[in-house]
């Protein structure tokens, strides 16, 4: 048997609706040749740990089964190497069926099959955390809030801030850049927040809110309280922190033709 040739998948069970979910996607997978290794990741075999493990075994596609944390988790493990990272969505977020260019774990898991591969960055919170989506500062008011890029600082009273690999209903422009996307309390016009919220026109957000868009490789936010930085429904992190992109790719599988202009588009 030539493991080299097949699929290693991390199975997060406890996303199936019931068993006979479990049993149908083995069987789809089966159906389309390209059956493998399932293993359950748990407390003391997390998804990282086994994922290091079947590389180590020679596998040459790894393939997350399950939510965001499943595959952000199993993300961190896959820069720079040379298998093949698929992802068959259960319970992940919309976002990450646009990233891969499916509508359901089936399309998903015939994605694995007539598969594309692109190479792709993720973000990177606090030099350890990785994320394909985005993170979300988590205000319980509106907050005063410090920005600051390599070349300039921003500050303002924010809502709602979000720093985005891919963020939901935004075209990924630059992929080697975060967007940072700030909704703030009523900015000035004449203030660079209140002239940065134009270019949000054509984003499919509402022209009613006071939004600002600034694309980054690097950014750190700073709060005179600290805000809770959401990623992946759960609290990663506290203000201060630092948010960057990768500079290491990670060989993504998606739909056969998927383009760069329809990618994480609504």
């Amino acid at each position: 048997m030539n493991l080299f040739n097949m699929y290693y998948y991390i199975f997060d069970v406890r996303k199936c609706k019931n068993r006979r979910q479990i049993e149908a996607i083995k069987d789809r997978l089966s159906a389309l040749g390209i059956s493998g290794e399932f293993v359950i990741p748990d407390k003391i075999r997390p998804a990282r740990d086994l994922t290091e493990q079947g590389i180590f075994k020679g596998y040459s596609t790894i393939v997350a089964i399950g939510a965001d944390d499943l595959i952000d988790e199993i993300a961190a493990v896959m820069l720079d190497r040379q298998q093949a990272f698929g992802i068959i969505p259960l319970g992940a977020s919309e976002n990450i069926y646009k990233i891969i260019g499916a509508t359901s774990w089936e399309q998903a898991a015939e994605n694995l099959r007539y598969r594309r591969i692109i190479e792709s960055r993720v973000g990177i919170l606090n030099e350890q955390n990785v994320f394909f989506s985005f993170c979300q500062v988590d205000f319980d008011r509106p907050t005063s809030v410090t920005v600051e890029f390599e070349n300039f600082l921003l500050q303002a009273k924010a809502r709602e801030l979000y720093i985005a690999n891919r963020f939901p209903g935004l075209p990924k422009k630059d992929p080697e850049k975060l967007d940072v996307i700030m909704r703030s309390v009523e900015p000035e016009a004449n203030t660079l927040w209140g002239k940065l919220r134009n270019l949000f026109h054509k984003a499919q957000i509402p022209q009613d809110l006071d939004v600002s868009l600034v694309r980054s490789d690097g950014v750190r936010i700073f709060s005179p309280r600290q805000l809770p930085i959401i990623l992946d429904g759960r609290v990663f992190a506290k203000t201060p922190a630092t948010f960057g992109i990768s500079q290491k790719f990670i060989r993504l599988i998606t739909r056969k033709n998927l383009t760069a202009s329809t990618q994480g588009k609504a």
